[in-house]
């Protein structure tokens, strides 16, 4: 008898801390820390970029609505560390996810350095700290840097056994997946194509504009010669803000609407899960409007 008290005290007790780290923390703190954040958006580069967002098309048209550039962007964007940061990123990976990645020791030095500029930023510390009032992550820089490397540049496979995704090449930049484009959901990265020529933007469906401190666009576009039908992201904000409200998203509402607040509005944010070898992954994640 003694030892079935001590076995129901012991699952009695998983069954409190288990509680404490998946409960569900409620919209209200959400959107509360949401719109907390995105005051403290000190690399915030909406002003320094002009968003031509030109007609409005449909997923299946295939003319183009926008015959101009969809973002022009002064140089003081490109300035910008967190900025800066992410777009030396860009050499680091081959778009294919059925081409394995090889990543190497001045790569894992450049995901270092980007980890180390984003967790010092006002909007990280915050996140750091509400994700540790909610039980779930430590309430310690260290672990929580080795925590987003794992989640965001931890690499898996989409399949054909190719390890060759990362949540952050498919959010921050962008995959080819059977011929087709899978993810890009980032501004600094699209307009970086365009510039290119790579990129084409053909339209928007909708767009919110965020209170002057920038924009979530649901748009339509060609990139690599592919056809997207509908894609979203946000426009101007900083990619440590991004960073953030997604890896939130996914902690609290994985696979399920997560409803924040930025500027006032209400806007929702859709995380998938990609469940490889026993860890789960951000498999997409992106604005919805």
């Amino acid at each position: 008898m003694k030892g079935v008290c001590l076995i129901l005290l012991f699952v009695s007790t998983l069954a409190v801390v288990w509680g404490a780290t998946v409960g569900k923390v409620p919209d209200e703190a959400l959107q509360k820390f949401s719109e907390e954040i995105f005051d403290k958006d000190v690399n915030n580069a909406y002003k320094f970029i002009r968003v031509n967002y030109q007609s409005r098309t449909r997923s299946n048209s295939l003319k183009d609505e926008a015959p101009l550039p969809l973002i022009t962007v002064d140089t003081k964007a490109l300035q910008i560390p967190t900025v800066a940061k992410v777009r030396v990123m860009y050499n680091n990976y081959v778009p294919d996810t059925l081409v394995n990645e090889q990543v190497t020791k001045e790569e894992i030095s450049e995901e270092d350095s980007l980890l180390d500029t984003f967790i010092k930023t006002p909007i990280m510390v915050h996140t750091m700290k509400f994700l540790a009032d909610n039980r779930l992550v430590k309430r310690d820089p260290r672990a929580f840097k080795e925590f987003l490397r794992k989640l965001w540049f931890g690499l898996y496979s989409r399949g054909n056994r190719k390890v060759g995704s990362s949540s952050f090449e498919h959010i921050f930049l962008a995959e080819l997946k059977r011929g087709e484009i899978s993810g890009m959901h980032n501004w600094i990265y699209f307009s970086n194509e365009e510039a290119k020529k790579t990129a084409d933007y053909l339209g928007y469906m909708r767009k919110l504009e965020l209170g002057g401190k920038g924009a979530i666009l649901k748009l339509h576009y060609k990139w690599s010669n592919v056809m997207k039908p509908v894609g979203t992201m946000f426009v101007g904000t900083s990619p440590e803000l991004e960073m953030a409200l997604y890896t939130v998203c996914f902690m609290t509402r994985p696979d399920e609407k997560c409803s924040l607040k930025l500027g006032g509005k209400v806007v929702g944010i859709k995380t998938h899960t990609f469940r490889y070898k026993g860890y789960n992954y951000i498999g997409s994640a992106f604005p919805d409007i």
